[in-house]
Order: C-alpha cells, then structure tokens, then sequence
C-alpha cells in the first residue's frame, strides 16, 4: 500500500521530494494553499500571515516536516498530483500513450479507459526505462495507483515494488 507519505518518504530522494513539495506551493489552486497555511499555523503555532510571505522552497520545507500527520495527507497528494502534471508530464504521456489512454499532455481526456494491467505496465517500465529515472518511474507509478484508485493498483504497485527491491 502506497500513501503519499510513503512515496514521498520511501521513493522519493530528498532533493526530488522538495521539488515535490514546492510544486504544491507552486500550482495548487489558492483554496488549497489557503487551507495548507491554515493546518500548517495550527500545527507549528505559527500566523498565518507569516507563513503566507514565505517562499515557496522554505512553506515546502515546513509541510514536509509535517508528512507523518495524517491532516496533511491531502495536501502531499496534490504535491505529487502538481509534480506530475506540471514537471513530469511527458513521461506521464508516454506512458499513457502506450497504455491506449487518450490524453491531452498526460491529463486523461475520457473516463472511458481501462487501466493498465500488470503485464502492461512492466512492458511499458521496459520500453521507457532507458528514457526516465527508474525512481521517477517508480514515484509515477506509485502516484498514479494512489490518485486513480484501486483498479490502477493492481497493475502499477506490484512493479513500483519490483523497481524498488
């Protein structure tokens, strides 16, 4: 079972976990950062007016450091949800691509799709390993069995697993 924390902890190297988390800063709509900073002045006594003039490396930084709250499960998976849509959104593509999922840019265009099966997915890692990170793959993978539910887990955990042994 992958949660956020756990791909952002166990997946994610530290360097490739502030991108993350600074993505969330970055591109998340102002409700969502609006409710962040609110959790985030609670939890660290903090106002919210100070956190808000923070730069986004260093508010990253602080909801980082919050990870193994479960309040903040949320707002760590639209991190990963931003990260992919916005710095790895042509390997998201490509992948979709030889998945047979339409797609405008690796945002999915239809509900009308079936999710990659296991063997699918391996065979897609395969063709794509020598273009992308295997930890971006992995985190990838991870990320999409979290955010598109259980039909996409069965297929995509078991390799995120195997990338990880």
């Amino acid at each position: 079972m992958y949660d956020a924390r756990r791909i952002l902890r166990d997946l994610a190297d530290a360097d490739r976990r502030k991108r993350i988390l600074a993505d969330f800063w970055r591109y998340a709509e102002g409700q969502s950062k609006t409710l962040a900073i609110m959790q985030l002045s609670r939890a660290l006594h903090f106002r919210e007016e100070t956190l808000r003039k923070l730069p986004a490396e260093k508010k990253a930084e602080l909801l980082g450091g919050r990870a193994g709250t479960p309040e903040f499960e949320q707002f760590l998976e639209m991190a990963l949800m931003q990260y992919h849509t916005h710095e790895q959104k042509e390997m998201m593509s490509a992948f979709l691509d030889l998945w047979n999922i339409p797609h405008q840019d690796g945002a999915i265009e239809d509900d009308e799709y079936k999710a990659p099966t296991l063997d699918q997915v391996r065979t897609a890692v395969h063709q794509l390993e020598s273009r992308y990170e295997k930890q971006d793959i992995a985190v990838y993978l991870a990320t999409a069995g979290l955010l598109m539910g259980p039909e996409w887990r069965d297929g995509v955990w078991p390799v995120v697993d195997e990338l990880t042994a």
